[in-house]
């Protein structure tokens, strides 16, 4: 990784400001709905005191709830969230953020300053920065932490989301084709 020149860019510039936040009493539906309303993928969980709980993501509620045969309008947030959650401080560099999701397997990372958070940074919030740069980051999380990938796929086989580098559409399933990041719809 030497030899690739990652952009020089902090976290906190590229990130989102503005996560959509729910609290932990709230309901799998409203969350799910919150999701739909907002096009997120994901919410951020606080507790009363406004600290960070966890974080909800779409494949929370479809695992956790729905595919359980769980009524989403009874299931409440805090029985579905994912947590402990790993933060970043939005004085690290992209880099860093890739690095740390590529070793986790995760998509997403709530952006702290001096204990509070203060923003998200999103897979997709890289890919539009430096596409290549998550593609490297997987590489050497592959080959440097082996044992922390559970079930690492090579990259033209990695779905991830973001903007189809052929018809430009948003797509949850986009993979490596020919070294352009393409959609279901665009690989046939």
């Amino acid at each position: 990784m030497d030899s690739f020149k990652e952009p020089d860019v902090r976290i906190q510039d590229v990130m989102s400001v503005t996560p959509i936040i729910i609290k932990k009493t709230e309901t799998a539906y409203k969350a799910a709905s919150l999701m739909k309303e907002s096009g997120a993928g994901s919410l951020v969980v606080l507790n009363e005191a406004g600290e960070l709980e966890g974080i909800v993501t779409e494949m929370d509620i479809v695992f956790k709830a729905v595919a359980e045969g769980l009524d989403p309008n009874k299931v409440k947030v805090e029985d579905i969230l994912s947590s402990p959650v790993r933060t970043i401080e939005g004085t690290k560099n992209i880099r860093d953020a890739a690095e740390l999701m590529a070793q986790l397997s995760i998509r997403r990372l709530p952006v702290m300053r001096s204990g509070k958070l203060i923003g998200l940074i999103t897979e997709n919030d890289i890919i539009e920065l430096s596409p290549a740069l998550l593609d490297i980051t997987r590489e050497y999380a592959r080959i440097h932490y082996p044992e922390d990938i559970q079930g690492y796929k090579e990259p033209s086989e990695i779905e991830i989301s973001g903007y189809c580098e052929s018809c430009r559409v948003y797509s949850e399933r986009l993979t490596t084709t020919d070294g352009q990041l393409l959609c279901p719809e665009c690989q046939r």
